[in-house]
């Protein structure tokens, strides 16, 4: 049952950098937005929660070591992202069902693509989810909300697997439910390296200071409370473009050795069993392989396909969990 402070429903998507998660996400809010409920004058309400909106000034982001020696700003581990203000968010939605003020997108004047399905499906779809809601839903006063989070971060371990103290904990568990999107390495590096860049905010950054403690990953930064009812007055935009090599030096090994716990080693090794994040980095990489294989014991729903199906597929598959999830919650 939906506890009665709660006014929304949080569903988290995550999957390495361009897997399609802003995509489905927009699929699925023109799916379920404004779907008739009972009462009749009763309709769903969603929006979109972009992790990217969440990234700390231009100024804040660490640097890293490539393997090449050069010092690099890391746009792709958990310290570039403000947690506590996410988490806060996250929260601020479950319990008024609304964005809170203080959050306005940038993440929506960043390039779009096709998303490769049609209108014919989405409205069969949105006429399913209307079907199901208006037969099973039982007679409700409020106007209920699903918010829609996408980002390339969301998700911690199970407490089996060092998950209690992980830094991204308060996120996973303000998430109701896990959607996670596998994608290979050759379709990352191609998509990434076929965008022209990203939004970005606040002032430049200044150069690169060599530091003997590297500067690499770790946990989100310290973030004093936000002022969520506040009005947006964080710093102007800029545009980061991805320096050559990026990819291969910061955002796939990242990615893997961050959802080493959920990834499933192709050797044969550990099978179904995660990656050990224990191992170097290059050795989680190499077990990994494109990346595609993901455990399903571990709370977390892995769309289908191993990263080759179609996102109309993929679409299908996340509007009835969602389906099911939303309608057990009533």
């Amino acid at each position: 049952m939906k506890p009665v402070h709660e006014k929304a429903v949080v569903i988290g998507i995550s999957g390495p950098s361009s897997s399609g998660k802003t995509t489905l996400a927009r699929l699925l809010q023109r799916v379920f937005y404004g779907v008739d409920l009972k009462p009749k004058d009763s309709r769903l309400n969603t929006f979109i929660i972009h992790e990217d909106d969440f990234y700390f000034p231009d100024d804040k982001i660490p640097y890293t070591t490539t393997r090449s020696g050069k010092r690099i700003q890391d746009w792709d581990t958990a310290s570039a992202i403000d947690i506590p203000f996410l988490s806060q968010a996250l929260n601020y939605v479950r319990e008024n069902g609304t964005l809170p003020p203080r959050l306005q997108s940038k993440e929506d004047q960043n390039d779009t693509t096709d998303s490769g399905v049609s209108d014919e499906i989405v409205q069969e779809l949105r006429g399913i989810v209307s079907s199901r809601l208006q037969d099973e839903a039982r007679k409700s006063t409020e106007n209920p909300t699903i918010a829609f989070l996408e980002g390339f971060l969301l998700f911690a371990p199970p407490s089996e697997a060092g998950g209690e103290e992980h830094v991204l904990r308060s996120v996973h568990d303000a998430i109701h439910l896990h959607l996670f999107l596998p994608a290979a390495y050759e379709l990352v590096k191609a998509r990434r390296e076929g965008r022209s860049g990203y939004v970005t905010i606040g002032p430049a950054p200044e150069p690169p200071v060599q530091s003997s403690g590297g500067g690499d990953g770790g946990g989100g930064k310290t973030s004093t409370e936000v002022d969520l009812d506040a009005e947006d007055d964080r710093p102007p935009q800029n545009f980061w473009v991805d320096p050559p090599g990026y990819v291969d030096d910061v955002v796939w090994p990242r990615y893997v050795t961050d959802h080493a716990w959920l990834l499933i080693a192709e050797d044969g090794d550990g099978d179904e069993k995660g990656g050990d994040g224990a191992l170097a980095e290059e050795d989680l990489v190499r077990r990994v392989g494109d990346g595609t294989r993901a455990r399903t014991d571990v709370g977390v729903e892995v769309a289908p396909g191993c990263g080759n199906a179609g996102m109309d597929v993929v679409l299908r598959w996340a509007v009835e969990l969602i389906l099911g999830y939303y309608l057990n919650r009533m």
